[in-house]
């Protein structure tokens, strides 16, 4: 009975939007009077470096430490927070990041009750963003929302949602991989070029042609010398755990290969499991086996495994133990629930953080390559799901 109590509170629209209204709030708070905004100020003061003609991917110590390394486009839209108090600007933007997910995830299942449990077993590796002040909440969300308008048979919004996505971080064009599951693949594909081709002009509004060539070939400078690190991936496990340097770049390929080799079931590209199961495995992709990855990254990788979770738990004995895993050794890892010398010592030498996400992604992308010998129980496992069980809460008003 209490534990019907306890979820009957939790799986409440108002809660869940309160939730992620309160912290947003006290953590953009928190980090601005700490002065441990840098981030935020990486994303905002190179608008005014594009302004100016500026080669944005230098180093500006007057601005911000470390170096700029996305789009000159996001550079553009950042100009919307740039001219805004700090304070402001910071609050916003965290605003904007949760929304856009929050968004998202009150439309990843068809009942209320799995869209508030989603957004609260993710909740975690969110406010893990959250603290950076990074953008892969809003990454994330624009992702799913490429997903979302694909399935609604609205191309102009999905082309213009990858596009977006694209332009903030280059691998958000994974999810382009769906384009094919979609009747008229190259009039959706169109739409997604034509709005990365306009997007990709828009600087030239506030520079230059010649300025806009040299921003450009920046971006691109900096984004190859970026492929060196090792850092939370299948490629930095590989390196702490079995001491294997191996080339990033093969082990890339290789991922991709998996990655591609169940599109052969082409017949399949139509079912609804199947397509779920990709949208699953490209969120976790584009985090394990990108080299850059960092804590904040996993709000992608975990949405994705979350959005599996619930889905189709019950197709596979492995899916609690993997919960566990995830729950424990991912979206933990980073909190103060561990010592600092195990976190430091621990974690972050051995890449703990991207372990249960690689054996979560070998699960679901398994199921993939065996998809014909999955299709019935994945159908059960979410015809399953699907069933609100007696004990649980009738949620109050969508908020």
């Amino acid at each position: 009975m209490r534990t019907s109590r306890v979820s009957q509170f939790l799986l409440q629209p108002r809660f869940v939007v309160a939730l992620y209204a309160v912290l947003t709030v006290l953590v953009s708070f928190q980090h601005y009077f700490k002065g441990s905004i840098n981030n935020y100020l990486i994303f905002v003061k190179p608008f005014f470096n594009l302004v100016a003609g500026n080669n944005l991917y230098l180093e500006y110590p007057e601005y911000y430490y470390d170096t700029y390394k996305y789009s000159p486009v996001f550079a553009l839209f950042m100009g919307v927070f740039a001219w805004m108090p700090n304070w402001l600007g910071l609050l916003l933007w965290n605003v904007l990041n949760n929304t856009v997910l929050y968004l998202a995830g009150r439309r990843l299942f068809p009942d209320v009750r799995r869209q508030l449990l989603f957004l609260l077993l993710v909740f975690i590796d969110v406010m893990t963003a959250l603290h950076n002040s990074q953008a892969n909440c809003l990454l994330v969300g624009l992702m799913l929302w490429t997903y979302f308008n694909l399935e609604n048979k609205k191309p102009v919004w999905a082309g213009l949602c990858i596009a977006l996505a694209f332009l903030i971080k280059i691998y958000g064009v994974g999810i382009g991989l769906l384009f094919l599951f979609y009747p008229g693949f190259i009039r959706n594909s169109a739409w997604a070029a034509f709005w990365v081709v306009v997007l990709a002009f828009t600087p030239l509004l506030v520079v230059s042609w010649a300025d806009f060539q040299m921003i450009y070939i920046g971006w691109y400078d900096i984004v190859r010398a970026s492929t060196t690190g090792v850092q939370l991936s299948l490629m930095g496990v590989l390196d702490t755990w079995l001491g294997l340097s191996v080339s990033k770049g093969a082990v890339q390929v290789a991922g991709l290969a998996l990655l591609l080799l169940p599109l052969a079931y082409w017949q399949a590209w139509r079912e609804t499991h199947y397509r779920r199961l990709y949208v699953a495995s490209i969120l976790i992709f584009v985090v394990i086996f990108n080299q850059m990855a960092e804590s904040p990254t996993f709000i992608i990788a975990v949405t994705g495994f979350v959005f599996w979770f619930l889905h189709y738990r019950r197709s596979t004995p492995l899916a609690w133990g993997l919960f566990a895993l995830v729950a424990l050794f991912t979206s933990l890892s980073a909190t103060d629930i561990y010592p600092h010398f195990i976190r430091s010592g621990v974690f972050d030498t051995y890449k703990i953080k991207a372990v249960p996400m690689i054996l979560a992604w070998a699960v679901i992308q398994g199921q993939l390559l065996l998809y014909p010998r999955w299709r019935q129980r994945l159908a059960a496992s979410s015809e399953a799901a699907q069933q609100q069980p007696a004990d649980a809460p009738q949620p109050a008003a969508t908020v």
